[in-house]
């Protein structure tokens, strides 16, 4: 939890306001902003949802409330209707994963600068006869005119690179519809227990390896064989051993639904290695619902970030990449020039394209010099520092203890970054 504790009032109290994410009528706002059906729970992170029949892209995040955080025109197959064979022309619907960044896929004029390739056919889309291949999220330096693609969503070349910050590879799912069904987002959905309970008992299966608790939760023909089954079955042995002392919970789980087949997300930590530093995974289990009842068909495990000890992460000890460790020396110099009140050198920390808290970096600036010409005796430190990305973009999770003559805080941050000109720059800042 973030807590604070307020050390004066009057003129010093509303610079401390300042501070706060999210004021009550953003909020109240946030509560009744209608979300796509689609998005049955989200954690952390963002999902991208398509429609086709308005030709338009949005993406949303979970603040309190959903959020929509951008929105953008696109451009669909020419034929209408789900994608079912190659050369087609349609854009198939489903939840997907861009698997990776492509810089200058192709004729600008037809793939823009940035293109992200998608998953499809999904096993789901093989299983009901779907094919295709190449289907794509991509950029186009001309005006965009509806519907014109053959079959991948394309963005203007500036939206496209403005939709690279939301997503990471492999985690950030990507919804596409024929038509989106708005509903309220505080509705009480059915499908949203019947699938939390499915991960509840993959989870406690887990947990206790427990083989056959699993395989009752996939659907038959689909359980899990040969090498991937011993691998299961190794995981499994290791954490009967050390369940009782670390706790393996899911994190940041997000569901999706379409139809009758749905996606959970999320992060978890599977071994510790006997330098007491922890492994981890992005998992996906894909699910049909058959019979009025679910069942996973399709597990995907991705590796994620290692995640070192407490002690470890704090005295620095993680190994780390040049992309990494020039991101761990960018986040130094940015707690460090907040610290003194080097706004200079603060402001060459963030990128020009940087937003947060509805501010560009003008704004952000502005807003934060004021708060720092009315607190003294700032420090900041931080702990618990987990950099995931690639090399052209970021994310650095860590827990930021700050204290000033005005406010003592802890919370957990979250720094989005891209490359720009060679040199690492903050994109995005928000509090989780």
């Amino acid at each position: 939890m973030f807590h604070r504790v307020i050390r004066s009032f009057g003129p010093a109290f509303l610079s401390l306001l300042l501070l706060l994410p999210f004021s009550t009528q953003s909020y109240a706002a946030q509560q009744t902003e209608k979300v796509p059906s689609s998005i049955i729970a989200i954690s952390s992170g963002y999902v991208i949802t398509v429609d086709k029949q308005t030709q338009r892209l949005y993406v949303f995040k979970k603040n309190g409330g959903f959020s929509r955080v951008f929105e953008a025109a696109c451009s669909t197959g020419k034929n209408q209707g789900g994608k079912q064979v190659s050369g087609d022309a349609k854009t198939p619907h489903g939840i997907f994963f861009a698997t990776r960044v492509i810089q200058n896929p192709g004729a600008p004029e037809t793939y823009g600068t940035l293109a992200l390739p998608l998953d499809y056919p999904s096993l789901t889309d093989k299983k009901a006869g779907r094919n295709g291949t190449n289907i794509w999220i991509h950029g186009t330096v001309k005006p965009l005119t509806p519907f014109q693609s053959n079959g991948c969503v394309v963005l203007s070349d500036r939206d496209i690179h403005e939709l690279l910050k939301y997503i990471q590879i492999n985690k950030t799912p990507i919804i596409i519809s024929e038509s989106i069904s708005w509903v309220p987002q505080n509705s009480a959905l059915p499908v949203r227990t019947e699938l939390e309970k499915i991960l509840s008992l993959w989870t406690k299966a887990y947990m206790d390896g427990d083989i056959k608790g699993i395989d009752t939760l996939y659907l038959e023909g689909a359980k899990m064989k040969g090498k991937k089954r011993e691998t299961l079955l190794g995981k499994l042995s290791m954490m009967r051993s050390v369940n009782q002392h670390f706790l393996f919970e899911p994190r940041d789980v997000s569901i999706l639904q379409q139809s009758s087949t749905a996606v959970i997300v999320f992060d978890q930590i599977t071994n510790i290695n006997k330098d007491n530093s922890f492994e981890g995974t992005f998992n996906r289990l894909s699910l049909e619902k058959v019979n009025n009842r679910w069942f996973i068909i399709d597990d995907v495990e991705m590796p994620a970030p290692a995640r070192k000890s407490d002690h470890e992460m704090a005295a620095g000890g993680e190994t780390a990449s040049p992309a990494r460790e020039a991101v761990r020396n960018l986040i130094t110099k940015w707690a460090k020039s907040w610290e003194s009140g080097d706004m200079d050198i603060y402001r060459s920390c963030y990128d020009s394209g940087f937003r947060s808290q509805g501010m560009d970096l003008n704004k952000w600036i502005h807003h934060k010099t004021a708060v720092r010409q009315n607190s003294k005796n700032i420090h900041v430190r931080v702990e618990n520092l987990v950099i995931s990305g690639n090399d052209i973009q970021s994310s650095a999770v860590f827990t930021q203890h700050y204290t000033s003559s005005l406010l003592k805080s802890k919370g957990r941050k979250q720094l989005n970054l891209k490359k720009s000109n060679g040199e690492w720059k903050i994109d995005k800042e928000t509090m989780r």
